[in-house]
């Protein structure tokens, strides 16, 4: 009786031992991008969560050739890749993920996720070539609230822990990121009608600042670590606002009002946005702006001049203080707007331009 039972329980050990899941090596350049690193991380946590034990490595040097290897590379030809593209190549337990650039790296490895999610395997495609087909993909987060706030107007919220404590919680933040890389979005949209004087002061308008001091660092910090870490997922964070709304401090300062439906432009308000538009640039990398022109404009030729002669250079002014040429992508909401009047003139101020219908957005 003994020796069955022994026997009986060896035999169970061997079967347990069969099942045990194999080790995942993530091999990946040693010079990779933040990008790229996030891939793989984001790609071993995956799998440790599915039961497999893996490693992140930089070469393949000493790795035992019997264990499942997966690497990671941005294409050197990108012939044949669409822009966050990638390709899937599995030859045996070797298989190779290569981008277009970093994002379709990410993409790449999200397509091995799921796989493992779907099929508890590792029996990744033997080839597969993908690319997302809209230009941007993205949630909207409204930093507004259904009522107004005591002495303020309508669109008028700045950004404080007493509105928005939810802002704050960096744990959500990274769930939220995680998420919009799951569902293979490029972009996070922060809705909001004057951000600017919550989040960065002016040499020339120094009194301009919604916030007190404990609060605006806060707003730095925050708003540092959220572009940060959206970067490496791949995704800009594009903060929206409506046309010439100003900072209650900066209107009261100069007798005039926060926000005016019949505003004519001036060069006061037009150097204080553009001003204020070019050090959100330059102060937070990763971002772009939508724009909401609106009733506030008399005419349809105004949301040209104030469009092209104030967001525009402000943008540009922001990248060159440092010294950059990439430009971040540019918004423009059709709300109000002869969305035709401002792209006939647009290409004498910038390449990238995307006119964005509401919340439709397109090439």
């Amino acid at each position: 009786m003994k020796k069955i039972r022994l026997g009986t329980l060896v035999a169970c050990m061997c079967v347990l031992w069969g099942c045990e899941k194999p080790h995942v090596n993530i091999v990946m350049p040693q010079e990779a991008s933040n990008r790229v690193q996030f891939a793989g991380e984001h790609l071993k946590k995956a799998l440790e969560d599915a039961g497999y034990s893996s490693a992140v490595l930089t070469d393949t040097v000493g790795m035992d050739k019997e264990e499942v290897c997966i690497l990671l590379a941005q294409a050197a030809d990108t012939t044949g890749l669409k822009k966050e593209g990638f390709s899937i190549s599995t030859r045996g337990n070797m298989t190779t993920v290569t981008g277009n650039d970093g994002s379709g790296v990410i993409y790449g490895c999200r397509e091995l996720i799921d796989h493992v999610g779907q099929y508890n395997d590792l029996k990744f495609p033997a080839q597969l070539t993908d690319a997302p087909e809209m230009v941007l993909r993205g949630g909207c987060v409204g930093i507004q609230k259904m009522e107004y706030l005591p002495g303020r107007g309508v669109y008028e919220y700045p950004y404080t822990p007493e509105s928005f404590p939810w802002f704050y919680d960096k744990e959500q933040w990274i769930k939220y990121l995680d998420m919009l890389v799951e569902n293979r979005m490029n972009s996070l949209y922060l809705w909001n009608g004057h951000p600017f004087a919550s989040l960065v002061k002016l040499e020339e308008y120094p009194f301009a600042v919604e916030v007190d001091e404990e609060t605006f660092k806060k707003n730095e910090e925050m708003f540092s670590f959220l572009t940060a870490e959206a970067d490496k997922r791949g995704i800009f964070v594009i903060q929206m606002f409506y046309n010439i709304l100003l900072s209650k401090p900066f209107a009261e300062h100069y007798g005039l009002k926060t926000q005016d439906r019949n505003r004519p432009i001036t060069p006061l308000v037009s150097d204080y946005t553009r001003k204020s538009v070019a050090a959100f640039i330059e102060k937070y990398p990763n971002v772009g702006l939508l724009v909401c022109l609106g009733e506030a404009m008399d005419t349809y030729e105004d949301d040209v001049e104030w469009f092209t002669r104030t967001i525009i250079p402000g943008v540009k002014d922001g990248l060159n203080a440092l010294g950059r040429t990439d430009e971040p992508p540019i918004l423009l909401r059709a709300h109000d707007t002869d969305c035709k009047m401002v792209m006939e003139l647009r290409c004498r101020y910038t390449r990238t331009f995307i006119p964005c219908i509401n919340t439709m957005v397109s090439h």
